[in-house]
């Protein structure tokens, strides 16, 4: 994502000016779309969700902070919102087969192992410190940037990012343990 758009359009974005926003829209919308497409493979969702997160960036569009690269805060949404489409689709996908495998036979072992695993990282996120708790479950359930994050909780995004490190790797070395007794 190649840097466009000028200090003075952003602050006119977040002042509510139309062709602040078009422009905007004009030079990122590609982009935007291409990036989220590598993640889902799907032309169609890509473009919904990349219009849905114009739509949020209009509605949020106070909260754009302009100390900081708009660049990379547009590449996080894109990122999360990829991400959050991916899980809710896993999660629809895990639900309707889990519905075909209850009415067909019992839950295979996969099935048993996914819902251990599940529950293995609700423990490690609960026993993770209140602040590193706070931002993963900010991060990955609610879908907020780091900056946003950082704003909500009154800390750098610098910690947000120490701290979502810490918390992912926690997770890694969990599951790589888990992993590791099963066999």
């Amino acid at each position: 994502m190649s840097n466009k758009i000028t200090l003075e359009t952003l602050e006119s974005l977040r002042c509510g000016n139309h062709k602040a926003f078009e422009s905007v829209f004009i030079a990122y919308y590609d982009k935007i779309r291409v990036f989220i497409f590598g993640y889902i493979k799907s032309e169609s969702d890509a473009e919904e969700l990349t219009e849905d997160l114009f739509v949020g960036l209009w509605e949020k569009r106070t909260s754009i902070d302009t100390s900081q690269s708009f660049n990379s805060y547009l590449h996080t949404i894109a990122r999360n919102t990829a991400l959050n489409f991916l899980k809710k689709k896993y999660l629809h996908t895990t639900y309707i087969n889990n519905i075909s495998i209850s009415e067909h036979s019992s839950t295979s072992e996969e099935d048993l192992i996914a819902k251990e695993l599940g529950l293995l990282i609700d423990d490690v996120v609960n026993e993770m410190p209140e602040q590193r708790k706070q931002i993963y479950i900010l991060s990955r359930n609610e879908g907020l940037s780091n900056t946003e994050i950082a704003d909500q909780l009154n800390t750098t995004k610098r910690n947000v990012e120490s701290q979502l490190s810490l918390a992912l790797k926690e997770i890694r070395k969990a599951i790589s343990t888990f992993f590791f007794t099963l066999l």
